[in-house]
């Protein structure tokens, strides 16, 4: 049973290692890079690798009061490759602005939206951030929409980059929105 487990544990370690290692690889092939961020907030969380992370500490701690026979190590390396997940997912979920346009999430650049794709654009204050949604048209000319959360302190380079992206005659409007108000009109 215990080599099993170390067989388990061992490729689970190896399995997140090569996920990591493929997320910072895509992440090195954007070219452009003016600016990223990391999404923050509780719903940026990666929530199944903290949920696997949480349940190896119970299981360990449970097992570590009642069987005396399960080698820690064994949960060391789970706990291992539950942070080499998170991390990896972390990474992924990153923003990144480049001179082309903008990629909501770093290991999706195919839901990138180009600069010359945005038709509109307005911005909503929230409590720590702004909200910026995009109003766009996709290579088959469907309208589509973009919510990009920027956090305070990328806010005056986003907006400065988002002047000189785009078109001087697509400019915010000039009364805030409130509450998605500017969607129901």
């Amino acid at each position: 049973m215990t080599t099993l487990h170390t067989v388990l544990a061992a490729s689970f370690v190896a399995v997140t290692g090569i996920l990591l290692g493929l997320t910072l690889i895509q992440r090195s092939r954007i070219r452009g890079v003016r600016m990223s961020w990391v999404s923050t907030g509780l719903g940026s969380l990666p929530v199944w690798p903290s949920v696997f992370m949480g349940l190896v500490l119970v299981v360990m701690l449970y097992s570590s009061n009642t069987v005396a026979s399960v080698d820690t190590n064994l949960y060391i390396g789970y706990f291992l490759g539950g942070i080499l997940w998170f991390s990896a997912v972390y990474l992924g979920g990153s923003v990144v602005v480049t001179d082309y346009g903008i990629i909501p999430q770093a290991t999706r650049s195919n839901d990138a939206l180009g600069w010359g794709q945005v038709t509109d654009w307005f911005e909503q204050e929230e409590s720590t951030s702004v909200r910026f949604t995009f109003l766009y048209q996709d290579g088959l000319g469907h309208r589509q929409r973009m919510d990009v959360v920027v956090p305070g302190p990328c806010l005056d380079r986003f907006r400065h980059l988002i002047r000189t992206k785009l078109d001087p005659s697509t400019t915010p409007p000039v009364a805030p929105v409130y509450h998605r108000q500017a969607l129901n009109n």
